[in-house]
């Protein structure tokens, strides 16, 4: 169950009510990002206006920097742009491209980006992304806009230190944070570090912490990436029996399987309360925490619980 279309837009409202910070949009085989975002732009007058994520095989780089571009211009100069690699399955079997070559194909699309961005004229010749006399039809109203890369592995991860505005961290146990933010830090000090958490947070605390594992055994049963990450940091043994359990059954109770130890290292679940002090062990080094909102019951049962979260984490001064 995900936020349907009138969710998203009470989501961002709220939002901007609470002054948040930032909204954030993922992609793969949902709604389009750029035009939500484009949509939540014309609601919104404040609150900035993120992708996480949108996948560099999805779109060419000069159509993105079209797109990034063209929300930034309706929003004001309040876009953000994260990237990812995504997965083989979304590359080849959707989007008709071979999965390879991630790291430069990556660094080749932020430098094309960037280059559109500035209004002139680009021709490039990269190793996997080549441009040739492209320039926008309008003038960017910021050559700069900000570019975060989605990470998990060491390769993408230094990248995004080398040349991203931020990096994206998802389902990244917490014992590892503190060691990736310090590598991401030491390479780049002045660099952004976001954190996606899973968040489920309800009155019914059980409700929310099986909502919770439901969407960790699904990135874990269908993810590659993240379940082999997952499994050589402390899980083993849950993503075996997970991806098992999805091999014979599909995904019918595989949550089941996530153990409490992965739970607590991975999301936010629970009560109120209990999300709060879970958001405080999270956020110890992390520039820019991105909640995932997970539906726990009703649409407006779960506005208010999250807007009431929302308001003591604002208050709180310690996160």
């Amino acid at each position: 169950m995900l936020l349907d279309d009138r969710q998203v837009i009470e989501y961002a409202r709220r939002a901007e009510s609470m002054n948040l910070h930032s909204i954030w949009v993922p992609e793969s085989w949902g709604r389009d990002a750029f035009v939500t975002l484009s949509y939540i732009a014309s609601l919104t007058r404040s609150v900035m206006l993120g992708t996480a994520i949108v996948n560099i095989y999805a779109r060419s780089a000069a159509s993105t920097a079209m797109a990034i571009n063209t929300l930034d211009l309706y929003s004001n100069g309040r876009a953000v742009l994260g990237l990812g690699a995504g997965s083989k399955r979304l590359a080849e079997d959707w989007h008709g491209l071979e999965f390879k070559n991630n790291i430069a194909r990556m660094k080749e699309y932020v430098d094309v980006i960037r280059l559109i961005s500035r209004g002139e004229r680009v021709d490039y010749n990269g190793r996997v992304v080549k441009v040739k006399g492209m320039r926008l039809g309008f003038k960017p109203l910021r050559s700069n806009i900000p570019i975060y890369i989605a990470a998990t592995n060491q390769g993408m991860l230094k990248l995004a230190g080398e040349v991203g505005d931020g990096a994206i961290l998802f389902l990244m146990p917490m014992n590892e944070l503190d060691k990736q933010v310090r590598m991401l830090k030491g390479i780049n000090p002045r660099l952004d570090v976001a954190l996606v958490l899973i968040t489920a947070v309800s009155n019914d605390a059980q409700r929310a912490i099986e909502r919770a594992k439901k969407s960790i055994a699904f990135y874990t049963a269908v993810g590659s990436i993240y379940a082999r990450f997952l499994a050589e940091h402390g899980f083993k043994d849950e993503v075996e029996h997970i991806r098992e359990e999805y091999r014979r059954n599909g995904l019918k109770d595989i949550h089941m399987l996530v153990s409490d130890r992965m739970l607590s290292s991975l999301a936010l679940a629970g009560s109120i309360d209990d999300c709060i002090k879970q958001l405080r062990s999270f956020i110890k080094g992390i520039d820019l925490p991105i909640l995932l909102i997970n539906p726990v019951y009703n649409a407006e049962e779960d506005y208010i619980v999250f807007e009431h979260m929302m308001e003591e984490v604002v208050r709180d001064e310690g996160c």
